[in-house]
């Protein structure tokens, strides 16, 4: 290069840095210019610490400035924030509980966490009455400038009899250390049980719903009792039943056919027998009643059936949707109740391109989060709010060791690959350096060594994820 080119690629050079920190600093204050609109002292109050509501706390502890000194809170039963995508892993032996938990108060400093139990909200004034110990006595009032209901769901037993009493849910920390601690005592208790028909009922685990949720628990405990057979005398990877009662025509529905008829393969391929087209009718200690077909004989039901917003829910003055939701606006906003918002699995989102409303996932709950956040500090600013639209990346599921099915960017993948994409993507996901490290530490030791296959303590389980 002469001494021409290398003076003129200098001078472009220069020229193009000097515009681009030209180009922040004028972005800086164009943001500075407009936080001034932004009242100080703002309050904001987000009840729930599920995926949508960390993101919009999250979120919001971006786009504030911190000058205005806003005080944003945080407020759910339990003082953690729970990985839920990874309850299935610890159900199955292959995490260990702790590790899908991560500590509210890291998400920033600018955050308050507030461990309470919601007992009141009142959406007029914005306020919301709270036990500051959730299993103690007195009550306290909080008032919010703006008010994010993210309360999420709770198991939907469907009004069916029996089947709260006598089933295992897998919605919380609780529930997944439960399934795991029930198909080990089963295991132990088959070992030295004669009545054959004890033994049978001991040895038949019995999942309802064939979703997300069912298939990947299923897949877990199947993997975890046909795995620890091995360690009695007198079980057998044979003598285990498993069965998923899925009233559809196909599990999986939300993915595509040939990719549930892989997944059904591959379950059926670990001995899971599947009926479709048939529901639990009632549920007992020992057995479990379907339509069409004999009873179930099983000490282990897992319902994995559907889910119905928070129950707070029912109590506010405001519109409900179709499944009992919150009604938004397309923006997250609470139509009535200027300075309340409502997402995740407790709201019901309108579809921009159908009359239905976004499903309750963990990935439209992350984007919802973001949004409403985005909102919120766009109105203070004296803006308006954008509506959520939300084209879903994909979808991913676990059948089994070593194997899953996924569908991302419309392309689909099968087998070792969309298991490993499937424990990739969520690793990356998982909060904090320190937890992905765990958890795959957790990986590495269960593909060296096995999985752990003591039971739990139960003063060891963390509290349950209800609200």
């Amino acid at each position: 290069m002469t001494w021409s080119a290398r003076k003129t690629s200098t001078v472009i050079g220069a020229g193009l840095g000097t515009a681009a920190i030209g180009w922040n600093a004028w972005k800086r204050a164009s943001v500075r210019r407009q936080n001034r609109r932004i009242r100080p002292g703002q309050r904001i109050l987000i009840l729930g610490a599920g995926f949508a509501g960390m993101h919009v706390a999250h979120e919001l502890s971006k786009l504030l400035p911190a000058e205005n000194d806003p005080a944003i809170a945080l407020m759910d039963r339990n003082n953690f924030l729970l990985f839920t995508p990874m309850l299935t892993e610890v159900a199955g032996g292959e995490l260990d509980a702790r590790h899908i938990v991560a500590a509210p108060h890291r998400l920033s400093g600018r955050i308050r966490f507030e461990q309470a139990a919601i007992e009141h909200i009142d959406l007029s004034s914005k306020s919301v009455t709270f036990r500051p110990q959730p299993d103690g006595d007195g009550t306290k009032t909080l008032t919010a400038d703006q008010l994010v209901i993210a309360l999420g769901s709770v198991s939907n037993y469907h009004h069916i009899d029996g089947l709260e009493q006598h089933s295992l849910g897998i919605k919380s920390i609780s529930d997944a250390v439960a399934i795991r601690n029930r198909v080990l005592g089963c295991l132990q208790r088959a070992s030295i049980e004669t009545d054959p028909v004890m033994r049978r009922q001991l040895l038949t685990f019995v999942v309802g719903g064939g979703g997300y949720t069912g298939v990947e628990t299923m897949a877990a405990i199947n993997d975890l009792a046909r795995t620890t057979a091995s360690g009695y005398a007198n079980v057998k990877p044979d003598d285990i039943t498993t069965i998923i009662v899925e009233p559809g025509d196909r599990i999986l529905a939300e993915i595509s056919p040939d990719l549930a008829r892989y997944a059904r393969q591959k379950l059926e391929e670990r001995g899971i027998k599947i009926l479709l087209k048939t529901k639990i009718v009632s549920a007992t200690e020992n057995e479990v009643r379907v339509d069409p077909g004999s009873p179930l004989q099983c000490r282990t039901l897992i319902w994995a059936g559907g889910v119905k917003p928070n129950p707070l829910v029912d109590q506010l003055t405001c519109n409900k949707g179709h499944h009992g939701g919150i009604a938004v606006s397309p923006s997250c906003a609470v139509p009535g109740f200027p300075g309340v918002w409502a997402l995740g699995d407790c709201a019901e989102v309108p579809q921009p391109t159908s009359k239905g409303s976004y499903a309750p996932t963990a990935q439209n709950a992350t984007r919802e989060g973001e949004l409403v956040a985005q909102n919120i500090v766009s109105v203070l600013r004296g803006g308006k709010p954008q509506p959520f639209t939300f084209q879903p990346i994909g979808e991913l599921a676990l059948v089994g060791r070593h194997s899953g099915v996924a569908k991302l960017y419309g392309r689909h993948f099968s087998g070792l690959l969309a298991w490993a994409m499937w424990r990739a993507i969520y690793l990356s996901k998982m909060p904090g350096v320190a937890k992905r490290s765990r958890i795959a530490l957790d990986w590495i030791l269960d593909a060296i060594f096995g999985r752990e296959t003591a039971a739990v303590p139960p003063e060891r389980t963390l509290a349950p994820s209800s609200r």
